[in-house]
């Protein structure tokens, strides 16, 4: 029986950004590998960043924190609450288990193709930006912007290298994860919420779903209308923004699962129930 080989890619390390930016200029189809935990794609080339020590940087400052695209998420759970937004740690210890964690990096779970990444949502609603790198340029991405497009777009030889997120904490936050990998997609879905009750008053209301087949659902209209709010909300308060919910979802161009309808309207029930604790 003839001996069938499988072509392997070809696999190149450069050691600093400079050669990196400058390979992926002249090679635009390279497969970029950082943390292993996905299958690769089939390319005839395939970029390793795994020796790019700048990308894998963490540095705090007085407002903001800079995570290099290349850091383990392990690395961001080891840093203290007082460095890192809590709600972005709840999320992180959601994505598969430790020995996964120490692998995948914050960068390869916001690039996953065709998807958002369990990462993205929670950086959306903090403000957080990306920034982009060219062999001759350097731009940043608001997240917001991202969410607008639909996708992450890199133009030929650009590079993911930091994301940088505000260190201010909202006063209240929720997170919470239905489903694994294993989980079929109707089946599946996360909520993020920000809050921040001052003096008796709902001073910013941020909530957002993430769907596999759908992306991500925010009402902005439901979230202005909660803002300034007095709290506790009243039940009928509560009931009625909840309506207002089941109409957004029920608009929408494509609908979710009933099993995805029922979590999103329980979850926001859940959290307009605990809008005013401290």
């Amino acid at each position: 029986m003839d001996t069938i080989e499988i072509a392997q890619p070809l696999l190149y390390g450069p050691r600093t950004l400079s050669e990196t930016l400058a390979f992926l200029l002249a090679n635009p189809g390279s497969q970029l590998i950082a943390g292993g935990t996905s299958r690769a794609a089939e390319a005839p080339v395939a970029v390793t960043l795994h020796l790019l020590d700048d990308l894998k940087r963490i540095t705090s400052g007085d407002r903001s924190l800079d995570v290099g695209a290349t850091a383990p998420l392990s690395a961001l759970l080891s840093l203290p609450d007082t460095q890192i937004p809590v709600v972005l740690k709840e999320a992180i210890r959601t994505i598969g288990t430790s020995g996964l964690r120490n692998l995948a990096t914050v960068g390869g779970n916001l690039c996953q193709k065709g998807t958002f990444g369990d990462l993205f949502p929670v950086l959306l609603l903090l403000g957080a930006q990306l920034e982009l790198r060219g062999q001759r340029s350097s731009r940043w991405v608001s997240f917001q912007d991202l969410a607008e497009q639909g996708r992450l777009s890199l133009a030929a030889g650009e590079l993911l290298t930091k994301i940088r997120l505000p260190l201010e904490q909202p006063g209240l936050h929720f997170y919470q994860k239905i489903g694994s990998y294993r989980t079929s997609w109707e089946e599946k879905l996360s909520m993020v919420c920000l809050a921040s009750p001052k003096d008796g008053l709902l001073s910013r209301f941020r909530l957002v779903f993430s769907l596999p087949q759908l992306g991500l659902l925010r009402s902005r209209e439901l979230e202005a209308e909660l803002t300034g709010r007095r709290l506790p909300l009243p039940r009928q308060e509560r009931d009625a923004s909840l309506a207002r919910l089941a109409d957004f979802l029920a608009e929408l161009p494509i609908l979710p699962s009933v099993f995805q309808t029922e979590r999103i309207l329980h979850l926001s029930r859940w959290v307009l129930t605990r809008l005013d604790d401290d």
